[in-house]
């Protein structure tokens, strides 16, 4: 009998000392589960409100760039007029060709930098969705720890 007393006073110490533990450690799971929610959301805000826009004003400003480079070739190529290789005082052939090759090449970057805006335009809501997802996540993880109810993030304020 006095063996199992001693034996049930050391499982009663271990299991009060691993609720100990896990009280201790609950408050600190729950501030870094708040912080990983208030990250989420600064991310998600972050990319709405900044990346997208800075990621679209560059591709609308490189196809305008592309647009201007288009019509001065296409002007250039008119300057030419009807080209005759034995025509005395017109540019030479290579001159031509040149103009005509870097006509080519500068309509397939607009069309490329065209094609990234249309891209960036259909992804960015699957983009902003995975990160709303995380702030979910992370807001779940927030209402399990806290137990349930009303999410209260601390904001700190200074005060004069």
């Amino acid at each position: 009998m006095r063996r199992f007393t001693l034996v049930f006073a050391l499982v009663s110490i271990v299991f009060c000392s691993i609720a100990a533990a896990q009280t201790d450690s609950r408050p600190a799971e729950l501030a870094a589960a708040r912080r990983a929610l208030a990250v989420a959301k600064i991310e998600a805000r972050h990319y709405w409100q900044v990346e997208y826009q800075c990621e679209r004003r560059e591709l609308d400003a490189a196809i305008r760039v592309s647009d201007e480079e288009v019509r001065t070739m296409r002007r250039q190529l008119r300057s030419f007029g009807q080209f005759h290789p034995f025509a005395y005082g017109q540019q030479p052939a290579f001159a031509y060709r040149n103009a005509r090759l870097c006509l080519a090449e500068a309509e397939a970057g607009r069309r490329l930098l065209i094609d990234q805006r249309n891209d960036l335009v259909r992804a960015h809501a699957d983009h902003l969705a995975l990160l709303e997802l995380s702030v979910a996540e992370a807001r779940a993880r927030v209402v399990e720890l806290a137990g349930g109810g009303v999410i209260e993030l601390e904001v700190s304020r200074s005060q004069p």
